[in-house]
């Protein structure tokens, strides 16, 4: 019976060290802000992959329309990114 306890746990182990752990932070969300020349405000969202250290995304919004829901250049009414 110890045997066969033991065996089970050995096998719990290897199963669980095989296990593949999903990756936690490995995105990172840069937000400036910066102003033209013109003097309009702009909020800038950068998404960096810190695992290859590549720009995944890169939005520029206007302040006035960074909150939810806005208008895209289209007009039509976004209400979730």
């Amino acid at each position: 019976m110890n045997k066969l306890l033991i065996g089970l746990m050995l096998v719990s182990f290897l199963i669980s060290a095989n296990v593949e752990e999903k990756e936690v932070g490995r995105y990172q969300l840069a937000v400036s802000i910066y102003e033209n020349k013109k003097g309009t405000t702009y909020i800038v969202e950068t998404v960096l992959d810190t695992k290859t250290g590549k720009v995944v995304v890169r939005r520029k919004k206007k302040a006035s329309r960074y909150k939810l829901p806005y208008k895209d250049r289209y007009n039509k009414v976004i209400t979730q990114e």
